[in-house]
């Protein structure tokens, strides 16, 4: 019995090991970059980002969730519903654009206009022809907020 045992433990460790591989042997580099994917950060609103980003002197950070009573009422739809996900990435984006143009690190700089929001996420509804946005639609909005989001935090001297 003991026996049978190990060999069956034996048998699923061996075929686990075989998954994992082949999982890893089919891994392949992401593609570079298309021209097509560039032109798609165009509906974006540019944003001057400093060369030298340093500390804002005297700063005092404010984290977003502490901000939730001046949350502009559209922020309800980013929190759920069909385009939740879509709307956040697009709302990071519009936050830290705000954070880093007005060098406000208060809830007065974290919490930005719902109407920007609603601007990007038509001109993408229109360009990728959709009725609903997804995480794929937005996928480079979130990375350009990351960006930003890290500029705004060395600014800022702390969490966003």
């Amino acid at each position: 019995m003991a026996k049978v045992f190990k060999a069956q433990m034996m048998g699923g460790a061996v075929g686990l090991i075989a998954i994992i591989s082949t999982g890893a042997w089919a891994e392949t580099p992401a593609p570079a970059a298309s021209p097509q994917e560039d032109a798609y950060l165009d509906v974006l609103p540019k944003v001057e980002v400093p060369e030298n980003v340093q500390p804002i002197p005297g700063a005092v950070n404010e984290e977003f969730r502490n901000c939730e009573t001046s949350w502009p009422a559209g922020y309800a739809l980013a929190r759920s519903g069909p385009e939740s996900r879509a709307l956040r990435d697009i709302y990071s984006f519009v936050r830290a654009r705000n954070v880093i143009s007005t060098r406000d690190c208060n809830c007065s700089g974290k919490v930005a206009s719902w109407e920007s929001v609603e601007k990007i996420a038509a001109a993408l509804r229109e360009r990728h022809d959709v009725e609903r946005l997804g995480w794929q639609q937005t996928e480079a909005v979130s990375e350009e907020a990351k960006k930003l989001i890290a500029v705004a935090e060395t600014m800022c001297g702390g969490s966003f």
